[in-house]
């Protein structure tokens, strides 16, 4: 799992748990913890509250989620998927919040980002989709690349392609795919 340390806040994160988040050994003194969605796999509403619950148990302060094409109820229903998130975690679809002075934008997984503005430099920008040709294994989104090349974060974190797991940085940006399906599997196997 990835990890990341901007203005003293540890950050950890996560994407593609697909219904295996029970395996996850959560790292200790993480103040932030962000999922780029795939919570499930095909929707499910026991995978989507199983998760939810876990997920407002973990011990750090500040849960993001930002839904994934697998996580039906918030992409067709997304004022009936509000109500199942717990008042503890934050759901960011197309906007942007600050926590303790980094600000966090997530885009939805479908790109309907066009209208979202910011008068804030943004530090982190989450998203399910890849941008494209960077750890997306042709999964990738122009419409995404372009945005995130507009804005211009410090860092791009996202999912959705299980085979590209890893980091690198492009035009001063750091992704990074935080995709663990097969990890969680391997682990699932031993």
């Amino acid at each position: 799992m990835h990890t990341i340390k901007i203005k003293s806040q540890n950050i950890l994160l996560l994407s593609d748990t697909h219904g295996k988040h029970r395996l996850i050994d959560i790292p200790k003194n993480i103040q932030i913890v962000i999922h780029c969605g795939d919570i499930c796999n095909a929707g499910d509403m026991d995978e989507v509250l199983d998760f939810f619950k876990w997920y407002a148990q973990l011990e750090i302060p500040h849960k993001i989620f930002i839904h994934g094409n697998h996580d039906l109820p918030f992409e067709f229903e997304p004022e009936w998927g509000k109500r199942l998130i717990p008042k503890d975690i934050i759901w960011l679809n197309d906007e942007a919040i600050v926590i303790s002075e980094i600000n966090i934008m997530g885009i939805s997984a479908f790109p309907f980002y066009n209208g979202i503005e910011t008068k804030n430099k943004i530090d982190i920008i989450a998203s399910h989709y890849p941008p494209y040709g960077i750890l997306d294994n042709g999964f990738g989104s122009e419409e995404i690349s372009n945005f995130i090349f507009q804005l211009a974060p410090k860092y791009h974190i996202f999912g959705h392609n299980h085979s590209n797991y890893g980091k690198t940085k492009y035009k001063n940006i750091q992704y990074i795919n935080a995709s663990i399906y097969h990890k969680l599997c391997q682990k699932e196997n031993q």
